[in-house]
């Protein structure tokens, strides 16, 4: 991929447009979820822009993450962390076919049963391993085309209603119903982290990326800007027009478009919403089978996992068993619970990698780092602090009913290691 279809493909695997974050509205409440958002670009995003940008540009290989905790930790740590890092990108792929569906339901058929839902869901599911399966010389041409379908409608809602903006309205906290200050700033950050993280993930695609080390840190700095304001900006909007947000749900800006330029922009803006979506899980799914083959490829799981498309050279056995796992949890999980358990369950693994990057700087001081953060170790010291804090906070505060369905996923690497191991020694 060249310098201007990595920044597209980061733009639709790590933002996609305001559409799904709507509900932080309705359980933070207005004030706390727009200042939410913007503290977190600033305290969690911009530190995750300089770490990964770092650790691309001094590790450029397939496998990203996963190469960068074996080459900092060794490789059964490797295998560890690299596999946490793929299953809570699964729970994040898995939102999308999930938010695809409630657009549909909530705009064009608000009394379709489950099944249809869920065999929308499947469709999207299946499409995007066909997709991939066809290699990056399909899938980068269509991030281009994608960005484009986007980010559009989220200008023109941003034309037609930044005049409705009243910032009068952040005067006061506005705590939604049955929510305490505490429940509501954490969901608020909780949504801040899905929107502001997972800027390593296209690093498990470098061997896709034209001139890696400097192409990626650029390309993420223009992401990270791109996705404040089209969260930020059009929420205020919504925010002003329907004001109702204790009601919202998330597939409300739908209704904001429909407000601000009638029916026609209304189905555009839906259509936008699906293709952001689908680029969402179209991009996940690349980087996702390029780190599980890399897992595989090293003989932590079947080999099947590590089989290619003879065509395309692609990684088709990881894509496939993704495609059946995705399934399978957007069956039996909503919205919700799959955007706190994997919340959960990726907050260890987000404070792990930050001492990965300082580790690193201790381990290999003279690794070559075509991008440095600047500062001697003090500010790239401050580049850990600060996030793990709030990390921490998140941790400690989410409601705790998530809890028990996270240890287990967070134990799941012991317990693969073992397994896989002992059947390998017995055969």
């Amino acid at each position: 991929m060249k310098f201007w279809t990595t920044v597209s493909a980061m733009f639709v695997l790590y933002c996609g447009g305001p559409y799904g974050i709507e509900e932080v509205v309705a359980q933070s409440g207005p004030t706390i979820a727009i200042f939410g958002l913007l503290f977190m670009a600033i305290f969690w995003g911009i530190p995750g822009v300089l770490q990964n940008s770092e650790l691309i540009s001094a590790i450029p290989i397939e496998g990203g993450v996963y190469q960068w905790y074996k080459k900092s930790w060794g490789p059964y740590w490797g295998f560890q962390l690299g596999w946490l890092e793929w299953v809570t990108w699964m729970f994040d792929a898995a939102l999308y076919p999930t938010l695809l569906a409630e657009y549909f339901i909530i705009f064009i058929w608000p009394e379709a049963p489950f099944l249809v839902a869920w065999g929308l869901a499947l469709s999207v599911i299946w499409l995007t391993v066909f997709v991939n399966i066809r290699g990056i010389d399909f899938v980068g041409p269509l991030f281009n085309i994608l960005i484009w379908m986007q980010i559009i409608p989220v200008i023109l809602i941003i034309y037609y209603g930044i005049g409705f903006i009243d910032l009068d309205v952040y005067g006061s906290l506005h705590l939604p119903p049955e929510t305490d200050l505490t429940q509501a700033v954490v969901f608020a950050l909780i949504f801040g982290m899905w929107n502001f993280s997972g800027y390593s993930g296209l690093a498990a695609a470098a061997d896709e990326i034209e001139d890696t080390e400097t192409n990626y840190p650029k390309a993420l700095i223009i992401t990270l800007m791109i996705s404040v304001i089209a969260y930020v900006i059009p929420l205020m909007i919504g925010i002003a027009v329907d004001p109702n947000w204790d009601q919202w749900n998330e597939a409300q800006l739908n209704l904001v478009a429909l407000a601000l330029g009638g029916t026609a922009f209304a189905w555009w803006f839906n259509l936008a919403a699906q293709t952001s979506n689908f680029g969402l899980i179209n991009g996940e799914m690349l980087l996702m089978s390029h780190l599980l083959k890399a897992i595989s490829d090293d003989g932590h799981l079947p080999s099947h996992i590590s089989k290619t498309n003879p065509k395309y050279g692609t990684p088709a056995g990881a894509l496939v068993t993704q495609g059946l796992l995705l399934s399978i949890m957007t069956m039996g999980m909503n919205f919700v619970d799959l955007l706190v358990v994997g919340t959960w369950i990726s907050i260890p693994l987000y404070i792990i990698g930050f001492f990965v990057f300082i580790s690193l700087r201790y381990t290999q001081p003279d690794l070559t780092r075509p991008f440095k953060v600047s500062g001697g170790m003090i500010f790239p010291w401050i580049t850990v602090i600060v996030p793990t804090i709030i990390a921490l906070f998140i941790f400690i505060y989410s409601p705790n009913q998530y809890l028990f369905q996270s240890i287990p996923l967070l134990l799941s690497g012991f317990v693969i290691y073992w397994g896989w191991n002992r059947f390998k020694s017995s055969k």
